[in-house]
């Protein structure tokens, strides 16, 4: 959420005002608000955080605006005082709906509303922020701690030299297993005929032919065996 804070007017509505002699520049009391701002603000909204001092009181060699750890300090420099700038700076909000503008002036407050911005009083917001704040802590506190991650014991020299030299002694290589060479697959294609060993014909391959074959017993032994079976004829 945008914000808009007069700077002095907060300064004395938080009791950060020390006693400082007429010549004093309040060096000390705008680092002590800032730094106190930086502790109530959410950090996502630093950013968006504009301070305005009157310039009255100005430190010199200062530039007019500069930033403090994402908070834009800006000094009321060429303006009747720092409700003039506020006025000017809630007029060209892009946004001032979501505006909020810390100050306790009535002038201020009412160019707040004209522009449907929130006005609230400074010791109110301040209050505010710091009850906060406040609930913040104690909801942090009630978190459970993280769980501490365990370590490993040590171990102590003497053991550690002894494994050293204990595994110094073997042969890595030897226990490694090893890798057998696959068998080299065949190429594919059409299966060689044997070759015929030289000096040696092969088979001569026996032409079939259609003549009846020969008959090797005579017509006398072929009666006698008739004979024999079926007697004489």
């Amino acid at each position: 959420m945008p914000l808009i804070i007069d700077g002095y007017n907060l300064l004395y509505a938080a009791g950060l005002v020390g006693s400082v002699d007429g010549e004093g520049s309040f060096e000390g009391e705008r680092r002590a608000l800032l730094d106190a701002l930086l502790a109530v603000i959410d950090p996502k909204e630093l950013t968006q955080t504009v301070v305005v001092f009157d310039s009255a009181k100005a430190p010199p060699g200062l530039p007019r605006v500069y930033n403090y750890q994402q908070i834009t300090v800006r000094f009321a420099s060429g303006y009747a005082d720092a409700d003039e700038m506020i006025e000017e700076l809630i007029q060209e909000h892009h946004a001032p709906k979501r505006l909020t503008v810390v100050s306790s002036d009535h002038r201020v407050q009412r160019a707040a509303r004209r522009r449907k911005a929130k006005a609230i009083d400074s010791d109110s917001w301040y209050r505010l922020m710091r009850q906060t704040r406040a609930r913040r802590r104690e909801i942090e506190a009630q978190q459970p701690p993280l769980p501490k991650r365990l370590s490993a014991p040590a171990i102590p020299e003497s053991e550690v030299s002894q494994w050293v030299e204990f595994f110094g002694k073997i042969d890595v290589d030897a226990l490694a297993p090893q890798e057998e060479t696959p068998p080299i697959a065949p190429a594919s294609g059409p299966t060689p005929e044997p070759k015929t060993p030289q000096g040696k014909p092969g088979p001569k391959k026996t032409k079939r032919s259609d003549e009846p074959a020969p008959n090797v017993f005579t017509d006398d032994y072929l009666k006698k065996i008739a004979e024999e079976f079926f007697g004489d004829a």
